[in-house]
């Protein structure tokens, strides 16, 4: 179940290389400058707390849902496996049969929803720090006069030394360190600064 809260992470992390390269621009004639957010995700102290934090809230939930599901899973099979083939069903145990489906269903309805709602709370994470890391881009890019920044995966190739991850990640640890994993509620309105967190693959900010 660890790997199920850390695979929703890293599924929201490979969602930042599409849609938007761009994590900041000018209209200068510099270089190229790239961040790995996978690196980002998993190294940066705001991606490690996110990740603990779900990890704390849902694993024992997740473990509890998925064997609940597996129990009555195999329950239905082994009231399956003891219907004689070819035999008549007696009313009886048809209502018994569709009563083990339909418990079995909704059990691992219940455990697909729940983690469904892990991989919403991840996505807002991921958001957060896109949210946060695009300002920390510009500067970056700014102070090395490049024109602009943009996610690895996004690019063919490139230098290792235009990769500015290290730095990033540095300067988003002092100002981002612990995101939340509480989602806004419906209607409340954005903090100052930040985009909505529905808008997984726009890795920050463009033509700035």
């Amino acid at each position: 179940m660890t790997k199920l809260v850390k695979s929703a992470m890293l599924a929201a992390a490979a969602a930042v290389s599409f849609g938007a390269p761009a994590l900041a621009a000018s209209s200068s004639d510099g270089g190229v400058l790239v961040v790995d957010f996978n690196a980002v995700f998993q190294n940066s102290a705001a991606g490690r707390s996110g990740t603990q934090q779900l990890q704390t809230k849902y694993q024992a939930q997740l473990q509890q849902r998925q064997q609940a599901a597996n129990t009555a899973a195999q329950a239905f099979e082994t009231q399956r496996g003891a219907v004689k083939q070819g035999a008549p069903i007696p009313p009886a145990t048809q209502t018994q049969l569709q009563q083990s489906l339909q418990r079995a269903q909704q059990a691992q309805a219940s455990a697909q929803q729940l983690g469904e709602e892990v991989n919403v709370v991840a996505n807002y994470v991921r958001q957060q720090i896109i949210d946060r890391a695009g300002p920390i881009a510009e500067q970056i890019r700014a102070e090395r006069k490049a024109s602009v920044v943009i996610s690895k995966d996004a690019a063919l190739a490139s230098d290792p030394q235009a990769d500015v991850t290290t730095l990033l990640v540095q300067r988003l640890d002092a100002a981002f360190p612990t995101p939340s994993i509480a989602l806004p509620q419906q209607g409340a309105a954005p903090a100052a600064g930040a985009r909505p967190a529905t808008t997984p693959g726009r890795p920050g900010t463009q033509g700035r």
